[in-house]
């Protein structure tokens, strides 16, 4: 956001003093530079080199603002309150699902944390009788699609993952993103019991070391992090 806002504050000087054209050319530029050095995921970079050249080609447009609000309404709708918990929609790939198809204790209480549109649940739901399946997925889109692909023995929830308590769980899963870690491992902490298991898809708990690692060998050289609470 910081990085957005200080490119869309560089346009006018720029645009006046020297050019548009330079100005479309310079600031995605340092923008892409800035994300490089300042994130850890590649696709921020691309992200900011795209922003302000796509935000000019649209203006190009004649588009009704009413557009633009039913844009942010699907936005919200998909994503639910991303700018705020800044954890977008991740789902699970087929690698991920096969290793926690291994790896969860045998007829354990589970529960996916920001369980998108429940493919974690649905995939063990069929791999895995014997597990007592549990989801939390706060945004309505993602959470409606679950709703009507999912078994009824699942319990399917749309409510914020702060309010439910983690030590009801044997094994928690959580694939959301670097900026949630560290409260959610917090909670994790207070809340669920000594032995029980706590897997996170991708994203680590800062300074603390995972007692397992399970590389996925997937494009994004994504990982299972394992914690023995």
């Amino acid at each position: 956001m910081l990085i957005t806002l200080v490119s869309l504050l560089l346009l006018f000087p720029l645009s006046h003093f020297f050019s548009p054209l330079a100005a479309t050319m310079v600031i995605p530029l340092t923008a892409f530079i800035a994300a490089y050095v300042l994130h850890d995921r590649f696709w921020w970079k691309w992200m900011h080199l795209c922003f302000l050249p796509l935000l000019i080609v649209c203006s190009q447009f004649d588009i009704q603002s009413y557009w633009y609000l039913l844009a942010l309404l699907l936005c919200w709708f998909i994503f639910g309150r991303v700018m705020i918990s800044r954890v977008p929609l991740y789902l699970s790939n087929r690698a991920a699902l096969q290793q926690l198809q291994g790896i969860v204790p045998e007829q354990a209480n589970f529960l996916d944390i920001g369980a998108g549109t429940g493919t974690v649940l649905h995939y063990l739901a069929q791999h895995r009788a014997d597990l007592n399946l549990s989801g939390v997925e706060y945004a309505k889109g993602p959470w409606l699609l679950g709703k009507i692909r999912l078994p009824a023995k699942v319990a399917w929830l749309n409510v914020d993952y702060k309010n439910v308590d983690l030590g009801a769980f044997e094994c928690v899963y959580a694939f959301l993103s670097s900026a949630a870690m560290p409260d959610l491992w917090q909670q994790a902490v207070q809340q669920m019991r000594p032995g029980t298991l706590f897997i996170s898809n991708t994203f680590v708990v800062p300074e603390i070391p995972a007692d397992q690692v399970i590389d996925l060998n997937d494009w994004k050289d994504g990982k299972l992090f394992l914690w023995r609470m």
